[in-house]
């Protein structure tokens, strides 16, 4: 991944709307256009800003995939000339540019330091069905069998914190995603 924030003297950086799930089709043509016409110069980045997201399936296998953090939203920098616009604007599944009617508004310093923030920050993210208050079993480890209720989901480290009942005592145990399922 490219630095968002390096020392670039040439062209700002702008928002494009796509059509949801096409970012990255739109990208690879952006790149494409700009060399059939010769914009290098112009159109020089295209970022579409993605984190990694691992969901658990059944079983407990671990499913890792790139995920949008701005469905229907690219970055691109840019010189903005008649031509560049045209070029980007009339890209298919482009909608448009986010700014006011049809000039295109460049993203500010601080809108870009929030969402280095929001990259580096959402570096991965796991997906569960689980939720606290839903009771579950242990499937692996040493307290493989035991029975409990969750108390928290962490889906940042892919965990889940349940109470069992150990020695007479209710426990909070952290166990991850793929060794609990959930009970019916």
């Amino acid at each position: 991944m490219f630095d968002l924030l390096s020392p670039k003297t040439e062209g700002e950086w702008y928002v494009i709307r796509v059509i949801s799930g096409t970012e990255g089709n739109v990208k690879e043509s952006l790149m494409q256009r700009r060399e059939a016409f010769g914009l290098e110069n112009y159109i020089l980045e295209v970022f579409v800003p993605t984190h990694d997201s691992v969901s658990v399936r059944a079983g407990g296998v671990k499913v890792k995939k790139k995920k949008n953090i701005f469905p229907g939203y690219i970055l691109v920098r840019m010189v903005v000339t008649n031509e560049s616009w045209y070029i980007v604007r009339n890209t298919p599944n482009v909608t448009g540019f986010l700014g006011a009617g049809t000039v295109p508004v460049p993203v500010s310093g601080a809108e870009l330091e929030q969402l280095k923030g929001i990259l580096t920050e959402k570096s991965e993210e796991y997906k569960t069905d689980m939720q606290s208050g839903d009771y579950v079993t242990v499937k692996n480890g040493p307290f493989e069998w035991s029975e409990g209720k969750i108390i928290e989901v962490n889906t940042q480290k892919g965990f889940v914190k349940i109470m069992i009942n150990l020695l007479g005592r209710d426990t909070p145990v952290e166990i991850e995603f793929a060794s609990v399922s959930k009970k019916k």
